[in-house]
């Protein structure tokens, strides 16, 4: 599912071993074909379980507002190094292997068309610290097509500062007093990407227009720290969830599905 260059993965691991990374895969899968992929996409994902994954967990999101990509893969790994062991394509081979000769033949043949939609898609890895840069709501239920939210951004300070600078400012008030489902940020690790990546989640579009309208729930104090660190232009991207991996099985958002 990646191309990320494995020897630079190893040199970069050990400086951030003690945080999660993600393994960001952007698609443009054609938007009436989304579902067409969807369906293989699971078929695929839930065959490559088995001895030598090191995979947390995958999600899966389709765009909604934007001008990018339509359909955006996340894989979190506990550390860098799981990333560099993860040997999707082997556990995934093997398991076809053994499968009988009629199965083993339609499951190459779901494969070749998965595959296909990965022409010219891009990558990255960002470092994720769960502790420190996310936020959500107690008993929080994932398991819907929520809305969610990625700005782009660079920043003349360090990566971390500007984070921070959004917690205080956005996610926090957010999460504790208004509609945010969650929120926080990723730094770039390697590949193509912003320097910061800035998340908020919403159970509905009526929520995200109210988080995001003149009653919103934000620290105006912490605002100008914010922007103050914002290099350049940045960019905003609106996602509907649409599934993710619940015991190492791929689950369509949304219940009984």
């Amino acid at each position: 599912m990646k191309k990320i260059n494995l020897i630079m993965l190893l040199l970069f691991s050990i400086a951030i071993s003690a945080q999660n990374v993600m393994n960001n895969s952007y698609l443009d899968v054609p938007l009436n074909k989304v579902n067409d992929f969807l369906e293989l996409h699971k078929k695929v994902v839930d065959m490559s379980n088995g001895e030598g994954r090191t995979i947390g967990n995958h999600w899966v999101y389709r765009h909604w507002y934007g001008n990018d990509h339509s359909i955006m893969l996340g894989d979190i790994y506990p550390s860098a190094e799981a990333a560099v062991k993860d040997d999707f394509w082997g556990v995934l081979n093997k398991n076809i292997d053994a499968l009988p000769d009629d199965k083993k033949k339609e499951m190459q043949d779901v494969v070749g068309k998965w595959w296909a939609y990965h022409n010219n898609h891009t990558d990255e890895m960002r470092s994720v610290d769960w502790e420190k840069n996310w936020l959500g709501k107690e008993n929080l239920d994932l398991d819907i097509p929520y809305v969610f939210v990625v700005g782009s951004y660079n920043s003349n300070a360090g990566n971390q500062e500007m984070i921070d600078a959004y917690m205080e400012w956005s996610v926090k008030p957010g999460v504790e007093k208004g509609v945010m489902l969650y929120g926080g940020g990723t730094s770039h690790f390697i590949g193509s990407g912003s320097d910061v990546q800035l998340w908020s989640a919403y159970t509905n579009i009526a929520d995200f227009a109210e988080a995001n309208g003149p009653n919103s729930q934000r620290n105006s104090e912490a605002a100008p720290k914010f922007w103050s660190l914002v290099e350049g232009a940045h960019s905003d991207q609106i996602y509907i969830h649409v599934g993710h991996t619940i015991e190492k099985k791929f689950n369509l958002a949304g219940k009984d599905k």
